[in-house]
């Protein structure tokens, strides 16, 4: 992510420290388990924190306006991650991928 010109950058990759990463599942998607330490705001590092990454690549998204139409272009699909926690699986998104 950029910064505006005007905010300085408060930290970088150099602050932070990689203990290890382990590969947790690999297939369509990835999941990796890292280890790692990261610099505070009072200088010091922090102890170590465990998160999972779900990779998926990388993406874009695109939002199609219609100025004549004042409207927006969606597109609805299935996403049978949503089928228990919504009411239906079928789900407005915008243009993706």
């Amino acid at each position: 992510m950029l910064k505006p010109d005007n905010l300085p950058v408060t930290f970088g990759k150099n602050d932070v420290e990689i203990i290890a990463r382990e590969t947790l599942y690999r297939g369509f998607f990835s999941l990796d388990l890292y280890r790692f330490r990261h610099r505070l705001f009072n200088g010091q590092m922090s102890h170590e924190v465990r998160r999972e990454i779900f990779e998926r690549g990388h993406a874009a998204v695109l939002l199609p306006f219609d100025p004549v139409r004042d409207e927006v272009v969606l597109i609805e699909q299935i996403r049978i991650a949503a089928y228990d926690t919504s009411e239906t699986p079928w789900l407005l998104e915008m243009v993706a991928g």
